[in-house]
């Protein structure tokens, strides 16, 4: 019907070719096929004909209209007489698909052409310009050796409605193919794009060749703007750093949201790992950009960790890296993701390329996050006791209690060692109670020894502190040994004071202080707004943090610091404890200053409870004033304590 132009080929078809003494044209004159019977009447030729619902066309060799039935008529627009003797591709083809007139005149059907084995869908246009899909089979009727002894029979079919049917189902398909790899929100891949791409041999090719790269990126506190700004603010949040993620994204990089506020941006031909940082820092660059949602304008953060193939990512597998022949796209996310964590320990908003020693490090606190839940279960845990003096009486009033863990293979750890794993593996609750209850058995001994008169500073975590059932639980605890509340001081980080948001801290202190308990402010003047709250919560004593006293020696701003807090407490009826203490010089300046109290390694190291009841009997009270030697007796970071004062919220330290 359209030999100028061929749009689809059906898959299955059959050859319509007849060979027949003689054929009628209903309408034009001609002869019919004689056949014995009433059927080869000439009426019912016509009749069926012109009752067919499809349309049907007799072309000769040329391609020339010679005969067409009504039904074809409808279907194109024109009428026979306006056809005859043209070619129909001039008259039904859309002006931009339409032959030239040399292509037309040139054609002629071969008899032997494929066109008489299939279906053909071709997209014609009907006279008054509409369009519509043209189900055409074509059969060969053949009369003798010449081209006039040829026709070909041309039946056509409109089937626009189930190709606009099937483009429905087909866009249907594709949309729902889209939304199963694509997150909704941002646009970009999600974890099912991820790994189609890692299966692909684009990805295999690029991780032969070394080339790939890795970025995983999260946001830096993203849950408080989730928190103070709504989750709407939160969504425009992440489409501002999927937008950055697309402009530095490379042609062929693939950049998926895995959920929440993480993202991966894959990059298949990166070519270095200095080029991979560049595209890094691009990154960070474009999503820090600040961003008006409303009336508000927002600061989004996000840190990054990269991983590529390289001698400085991939070692011997007698170190417990991946070689080569091991590493995978999975694998380099992997390592991604712990440099990631780096990025964030470092203070996040930054980008930190995967190296051997931070894998290393990852899997050593693997093995720690694993062994602590066995050591909560086989009571490896202990405290340590460090004694308190009083400067005015010359006596030690009491001790705090210090956590320690007892580890099989590497001796005794400190809480620097293992608290960053008990905050992930979800254990920090547990290990407070379990600190709790071991220094509350710590002080009944003590008691029981003959020191009744002591007391003992406990530390614990905010998530402990704003628990509704630790005052319940920490008064049977006292109840069940028989000691007084008074004889208990809970030390409170300044950190948690901070925090604010969900976590009632001041409810919590008038709780404790209910019950009689007293409350302290831990590591006052670290950098926090320690005057705030001394004026807005009600405790009983600050604990003046080693940063502080370490300088008093040699920094005479410190030394006036220091008096004014002192002062400033006496008048507000708090006791000040000074801690980190080690030489006779700061002694004698927190003895002018009137400080009450002191603790630390100039006194005596954290120890036992066995030992601390050794070390009171020979110094409970002590021999005229407290001297101490000029030269420290080892700084409070040396091996008892490796990380200083450094801790996870703030749960029995140092």
């Amino acid at each position: 019907m359209s030999p100028g132009r061929q749009d689809h080929d059906d898959a299955t078809g059959q050859t319509r070719r007849a060979a027949v003494s003689g054929h009628a044209d209903a309408r034009g004159g001609g002869a019919v096929h004689e056949e014995a019977g009433r059927w080869s009447e000439p009426w019912l030729s016509q009749l069926i004909l012109d009752h067919a619902r499809d349309g049907i066309a007799v072309l000769d060799m040329a391609g020339r209209m010679r005969w067409m039935n009504p039904a074809l008529e409808r279907m194109l627009g024109w009428s026979l007489a306006e056809m005859r003797g043209r070619n129909p591709s001039e008259m039904i083809m859309p002006p931009e698909t339409r032959p030239a007139p040399e292509a037309l005149a040139r054609f002629r059907y071969a008899p032997g052409s494929p066109i008489f084995d299939t279906y053909r869908v071709t997209r014609h246009m009907r006279r008054d310009g509409s369009r519509f899909w043209n189900q055409q089979s074509h059969a060969l009727i053949d009369l003798g050796p010449s081209d006039s002894e040829k026709m070909v029979v041309v039946t056509c079919r409109d089937i626009s409605t189930e190709i606009e049917v099937q483009t429905d189902l087909r866009r249907v398909k594709d949309d729902l193919e889209h939304a199963a790899h694509h997150d909704d929100l941002t646009g970009l891949g999600n974890r099912k794009k991820l790994s189609q791409f890692l299966a692909s041999g684009t990805a295999r090719d690029s991780l032969r060749r070394g080339c790939m790269g890795v970025l995983q990126l999260d946001m830096d506190r993203f849950k408080e703007i989730n928190d103070t700004l709504g989750h709407d603010a939160g969504d425009a949040v992440l489409r501002h750093v999927a937008a950055a993620l697309r402009e530095a994204a490379g042609e062929d990089d693939l950049a998926c949201r895995m959920g929440g506020d993480e993202f991966v941006l894959i990059c298949p031909d990166i070519g270095s790992r200095s080029s991979l940082v560049r595209r890094a820092e691009a990154i960070l660059t474009g999503a820090s950009r600040p961003l008006r949602w409303r009336d508000q304008t927002i600061m989004p953060g996000i840190s990054i960790g990269a991983s590529m193939p390289g001698h400085e990512g991939v070692g011997s597998s007698t170190d417990g890296m991946e070689t080569p022949a091991t590493l995978d796209g999975e694998t380099l996310i992997r390592q991604a993701d712990q440099a990631l964590y780096s990025a964030k320990e470092a203070g996040r908003g930054r980008a930190i390329l995967y190296t051997p020693e931070l894998g290393r490090r990852h899997r050593d606190e693997q093995q720690i996050s694993r062994d602590l839940s066995a050591a909560v279960e086989h009571e490896q845990l202990c405290v340590h006791l460090q004694p308190i003096a009083h400067l005015g009486t010359n006596r030690i009033t009491g001790c705090e209690a210090l956590l320690r863990w007892r580890h099989p293979t590497r001796g005794l750890l400190h809480p620097a060692t293992f608290l960053p794993a008990a905050h992930q593996t979800q254990l920090l609750s547990e290990i407070d109670y379990l600190a709790m209850n071991a220094a509350l058995d710590a002080l009944a001994d003590l008691h029981a020894q003959g020191f009744a008169d002591l007391g003992m500073s406990l530390n614990v975590s905010s998530s402990i502190l704003v628990d509704a059932d630790y005052p319940a639980l920490l008064d049977w605890a006292l109840q069940s040994r028989d000691l007084p509340a008074h004889a208990i001081c809970i030390e409170v980080l300044e950190t948690a004071m901070m925090m604010g948001g969900a976590l009632d801290v001041t409810g919590a202190i008038t709780r404790l202080r209910a019950l009689g308990v007293r409350v302290a402010l831990d590591d006052f003047g670290s950098g926090y707004a320690g005057l705030t709250h001394m004026s807005s919560v009600e405790i009983d004593a600050i604990k003046l943090d080693r940063t502080m006293v370490c300088r008093l020696g040699r920094d005479p701003r410190a030394r006036v610091v220091t008096r004014a807090i002192i002062r400033l407490c006496a008048v507000l009826g708090m006791d000040v404890i000074a801690s980190g203490v080690e030489t006779q010089t700061q002694v004698e300046v927190l003895r002018r200053a009137k400080c009450p109290q002191v603790q630390g390694f100039g006194l005596a190291r954290p120890m036992d409870p066995s030992a601390m009841v050794e070390w009171l009997r020979a110094r409970a009270s002590l021999d005229g004033p407290l001297v101490l030697p000029d030269t420290p007796n080892g700084a409070d970071t040396d091996v008892d304590d490796p990380a200083g004062n450094t801790d996870v919220d703030g749960i029995s330290r140092a």
